[in-house]
């Protein structure tokens, strides 16, 4: 579940501030944080302090510790991040770091394998389909976030002289 605004040539213009103006630079990112802060400070208020009781306890497959879930984490793992590289399709994203947080969102987009899978999804089913907080927190704010990115494109590209392309 994703949503796509392709306008090509934003990457490089963002790129290009460092260079031509790096004030603006740091302004376009801070300027980014406040118009995605409504979609951030929803996520971070969609986590409550325990969803199942299982997962208190520390689980860790393959030696990577993913739980306990800890709604103070889930918190803190709820991030904007801003992107140039090469191999990154996003440029603007919101993510969630903490690992137990975002098994909570996601479980049950590709099913569950197995007994034991299958109850656990269906056990997280109870509060809501997959995507649980990430996507219901930027689908309720969506109509303000993307206006105001389509307006700070504009100025990016109008900073380095590019033509918005959509």
């Amino acid at each position: 579940m994703d949503t796509k605004i392709e306008i090509y040539g934003v990457k490089a213009a963002i790129k290009e501030l460092r260079t031509l103006d790096p004030e603006m630079r740091k302004d376009i990112n801070r300027e980014a944080k406040q118009l995605a802060k409504p979609v951030v400070d929803a996520a971070k208020s969609k986590y409550p302090t325990q969803y199942l009781s299982g997962m208190a306890r520390k689980w860790s497959p393959k030696g990577r510790q993913v739980f306990p879930y800890d709604q103070g984490k889930a918190v803190k793992g709820v991030v904007l991040k801003i992107d140039t590289g090469k191999k990154n399709q996003g440029l603007i994203v919101i993510i969630q770091k903490d690992p137990a947080a975002a098994i909570i969102d996601m479980a049950g987009k590709k099913g569950g394998s197995g007994a034991r899978g299958a109850m656990f999804i269906n056990n997280m089913n109870a509060f809501g389909p997959p995507s649980r907080v990430m996507w219901p927190a930027y689908e309720h704010n969506a109509a303000a976030v993307e206006q105001g990115f389509k307006e700070l494109i504009d100025k990016v590209m109008a900073r380095v002289g590019r033509n918005v392309v959509t």
